[in-house]
């Protein structure tokens, strides 16, 4: 059928006008209930009463471009990813099946090098989580999941990523040492053997007991003060009490401090570095708590 005439028929809707074939761009849809913007559309609109009607065949063409468009996001594991998952495993499709709850016949349909469809949202989320687990450790699986949400579109946002109950408890972090590479100053002719073209800068991530990374400890050298810079949603309090511990079993205290732009100052006028920091406690202070 040429697509130009994918319509081009009396309205249903209100039995008076055409219905004729027009391109649109970058219409907005959803495709099984995702948000989808798809760069041209050819929809039917009666030439009387405005409503829209559409083609199958141009429906499936939607659904193509989104897919393929996911796929370009990773929000899909592609199929040498799912293999690979059941290799690091070492299981057969079969038990591989059997310990995510799906038939051997569906591994193998996921497998295919060029599978017709990707697994379902819930079964891909199920492989990755599987993945994370082997590879990483203990997963915060709420974080993961608005992570991988945010590739189909969607931003979910959600009260606390601390449970009701166990706010008023507080929140242990561990630190860890992150080494990252970065470009240094250009070296001499006959600089020494030692220096090279690049250097090795240090990072101390601040994690919870799961393995989550909250934040990240800094030094300001120009106040002398000990610094958790904090991502997302963490925490969840405004203000709040805080003990930390020092590498040699030292602690150290604060009390009532103001959470500004996730930027949570633990001492002022310290000589402590973030590296010397292993662990760290947070407490909604008192006057929170009674809210």
């Amino acid at each position: 059928m040429d697509k130009l005439l994918l319509f081009e028929y009396k309205c249903p809707e209100c039995g008076l006008g055409t219905v004729r074939t027009t391109r649109v761009q970058n219409y907005k849809t959803k495709i099984k209930g995702f948000p989808f913007i798809a760069d041209e559309a050819l929809i039917g609109i009666c030439d009387h009463c405005g409503a829209e009607h559409f083609a199958s065949e141009e429906t499936k063409r939607w659904e193509d471009l989104f897919y393929r468009s996911l796929e370009k996001r990773q929000a899909f594991l592609s199929p040498k990813e799912t293999a690979g998952v059941r290799a690091d495993l070492g299981l057969s499709m079969e038990d591989f099946a059997r310990l995510i709850g799906c038939t051997r016949q569906s591994i193998s349909a996921w497998e295919k090098e060029h599978r017709t469809s990707p697994p379902s949202r819930t079964a891909d989320l199920l492989v990755k989580l599987v993945r994370r687990s082997l590879h990483v450790g203990p997963v915060d699986v709420i974080t993961f999941l608005l992570d991988e949400a945010k590739k189909w579109g969607i931003v979910i946002e959600v009260r606390s990523l601390v449970a009701p109950e166990k706010q008023h408890e507080g929140v242990v972090l561990l630190t860890k040492r992150l080494r990252k590479k970065t470009q240094a100053e250009p070296v001499a002719e006959f600089s020494l053997a030692a220096e090279t073209s690049s250097a090795e800068e240090e990072e101390i991530v601040v994690e919870t007991l799961d393995g989550s990374q909250v934040g990240m400890l800094d030094y300001d050298y120009e106040h002398a003060t000990l610094v958790l810079e904090a991502i997302g949603d963490f925490p969840p309090w405004k203000t709040l009490d805080v003990e930390f511990e020092a590498a040699d079993g030292k602690r150290f205290s604060g009390h009532n401090i103001s959470v500004i732009d996730g930027r949570i100052v633990l001492s002022k006028k310290t000589p402590l570095r973030p590296w010397e920091i292993s662990k760290i406690t947070l407490r909604p202070c008192e006057k929170e708590t009674r809210v």
